[in-house]
């Protein structure tokens, strides 16, 4: 069961109201998201505005910027910490540089299966992490968004193993803890912008990346790059958080309106985006003529096993990496 703080304080509302002669307040709110169009993101970030519309009667109403138009995950993510805009979906890597406890939902590696994922953002591990990075941010986690499986895509390497990723230029964010694992498997993270990296990839500036199946599409870099590895190092988590103390200048009843088309809002894309992995992948070949390799995965895994025991005790975080090994069982 989620905590009752996590459930009232799962959403942000940042609006103007309007008093005078109107019968009911009318708020008028921004979530704003960095991925194209037509990406699950994206998408579930329109449907997380047309429920709170549908659900208040038109009281409530999102407007939707994608498409990196309001600035980079991690603008975004200080843009809602300042009250600019109201809400994003952020990568629990980029939260992790305001407090550290996100940080571990992003390690590759640290779930099992997909229901390991589910059971871990559900239940009490995913509020204690929510309740304890609103303490030290004032943001909240609204939900968890995410379920799609990432993978690995070059331009010429053909990764089998983690022996054929020495010396490759693999890009990242900002996140000295990625950068350590591309290290620890003999490669160099290369940091460039997620608007960025279609052309890093096309004129050689990096070898490769790692994704979702949608990005590859959305984003166009299989048009570039036509080697996916299916290292399945991580099942995503997305966060869709805002601003925790605009939450007190909303009305009850809109508050309620905005937690519970969070959660739908989370589940809907969970769901999303697990259906549009099989679709991409499909997509990816038939369409894009990628090659997908399927490598061993042995070396992959015990390297990141370390990466994970190492920033568990760099954070003081040994006991929340034993609970999210355990939901595993």
């Amino acid at each position: 069961m989620l905590s009752t703080k996590f459930i009232v304080a799962a959403s942000v509302i940042s609006g103007i109201v309007f008093a005078g002669g109107l019968a009911a307040q009318e708020v008028s709110l921004r979530i704003a998201v960095v991925t194209p169009t037509d990406h699950p993101h994206s998408v579930s970030a329109r449907e997380f505005a047309r429920l709170i519309n549908e659900m208040s009667n038109g009281e409530v109403a999102v407007s939707v910027s994608d498409n990196a138009a309001l600035g980079s995950n991690p603008e975004l993510l200080a843009s809602v910490q300042a009250g600019i805009i109201d809400f994003t979906i952020s990568t629990p890597g980029v939260m992790a540089e305001y407090s550290p406890i996100t940080g571990i939902l992003e390690l590759p590696y640290i779930f099992a299966s997909m229901d390991h994922m589910m059971a871990v953002t559900r239940g009490e591990i995913g509020a204690q992490i929510a309740e304890t990075y609103e303490d030290d941010t004032g943001v909240t986690i609204l939900g968890y968004m995410g379920g799609a499986q990432r993978n690995m895509i070059t331009t010429a390497a053909t990764i089998n193993s983690i022996e054929d990723l020495e010396g490759l230029r693999m890009r990242t964010w900002e996140w000295d803890v990625m950068l350590n694992w591309w290290d620890s498997l003999g490669a160099l993270g290369a940091v460039v912008s997620f608007p960025e990296t279609y052309t890093a990839l096309q004129t050689g500036v990096v070898d490769g990346a790692e994704n979702e199946f949608s990005t590859f599409t959305t984003a166009r870099w299989a048009e570039v790059a036509k080697n996916v590895s299916l290292t399945q190092h991580s099942i995503t988590v997305r966060p869709l958080v805002g601003n925790a103390a605009s939450l007190a200048r909303l009305s009850d009843e809109h508050r309620a309106i905005v937690v519970e088309a969070a959660a739908q809002a989370a589940d809907f894309d969970v769901d999303l985006e697990q259906q549009l992995d099989e679709e991409n992948m499909a997509l990816l070949e038939n369409d894009y003529r990628v090659v997908f390799t399927e490598p061993d995965r042995s070396a992959m895994i015990e390297a990141s096993a370390a990466i994970i025991e190492k920033f568990a005790a760099d954070e003081g975080l040994e006991d929340l990496a034993a609970a999210i090994a355990d939901a595993a069982d």
